[in-house]
């Protein structure tokens, strides 16, 4: 099969005309970028994808910070599609410094959140690196050069080995080709696999829940998160993983703290002031 990959640089993109003139099969979109960016042309692209039936990927731009939080944040945006596409982590740039330890501890964070193991898109140099990564469809780029490729080619250009892995399953040959429907560049990419196969590897496959790997939130750490000791929002969320804590289990029992708070209050009522005496001498 033929697939392009496109990001917001093909914002404007016209798929209708793209699928129309081209043999084309599979589309893979970009979706996130480290734990804030979402790409404003992804949900459009979705719904026109699902609308008309197309084969479909998406892919999360790793960009080297909280291993957990980029698997969360990714999740967190292409949960629709989760069964429907197949989702790429994008092992390139600032990345690559946090190594394959780092890389295999997002996979598996996707894995237990969603059911479905990344694909994994890098370059040919950077493979050998990611032995502990192989249970993972691989995507590879490897370009002849960078001149212009005219259409989709049936037997790219490719050398060299992809051990660990004994095969991959896509290889994108050109960050440089062209298509018709579309005026700019575009990188084309050969899929060795059936429509069915591509299904397949988009469903996956529900994991055992795993061990916990917190440590038991206690009466302290929910006493210095409501002091502000871990900061607010996405500040929160890292200081209290790096602390060792879950942090959604933290705000569950920060939550259920304030239900019981709003039900005493409400059943105390005007008796407030003798209550507060009470915890006055309770402290003393």
């Amino acid at each position: 099969m033929n697939a392009i990959d496109i990001s917001s640089w093909q914002k404007g993109i016209d798929l209708a005309s793209v699928f129309a003139h081209n043999s084309l099969n599979v589309v893979v979109c970009k979706a996130t970028e480290g734990t804030h960016y979402l790409n404003p042309e992804f949900r459009p692209w979705m719904d026109w994808l699902t609308q008309n039936n197309k084969l479909f990927g998406f892919y999360h731009f790793l960009s080297g910070g909280d291993a957990n939080g980029e698997a969360e944040y990714f999740y967190s945006v292409v949960q629709p599609y989760i069964g429907k596409g197949v989702p790429v982590a994008d092992f390139e740039g600032y990345a690559l410094g946090k190594g394959s330890a780092w890389l295999k501890q997002f996979c598996d964070h996707f894995y237990q959140l969603s059911g479905v193991k990344c694909m994994i898109y890098c370059s040919l140099s950077v493979v050998s690196g990611l032995q502990d990564l192989t249970d993972h469809p691989l995507w590879i780029a490897q370009y002849a050069d960078m001149e212009v490729v005219n259409g989709f080619l049936t037997t790219p250009w490719k050398s060299g080995s992809v051990s660990p892995w004994t095969n991959y399953v896509m290889h994108q040959y050109t960050g440089n080709g062209r298509l018709k429907g579309y005026s700019g560049a575009l990188d084309l990419n050969k899929v060795y696999l059936t429509p069915e196969e591509w299904q397949k590897m988009a469903n996956g496959e529900k994991p055992a829940p795993p061990p916990s790997i917190y440590k038991p939130v206690d009466p302290v750490v929910i006493n210095d998160v409501l002091d502000g000791k871990y900061g607010i929002g996405t500040e929160r969320i890292m200081a209290l993983r790096e602390a060792g804590y879950d942090p959604t289990e933290v705000q569950k029992k920060i939550n259920a703290l304030y239900v019981i708070g709003a039900k005493v209050k409400s059943a105390i009522g005007a008796e407030t002031q003798y209550i507060n005496q009470i915890i006055k001498i309770a402290r003393m």
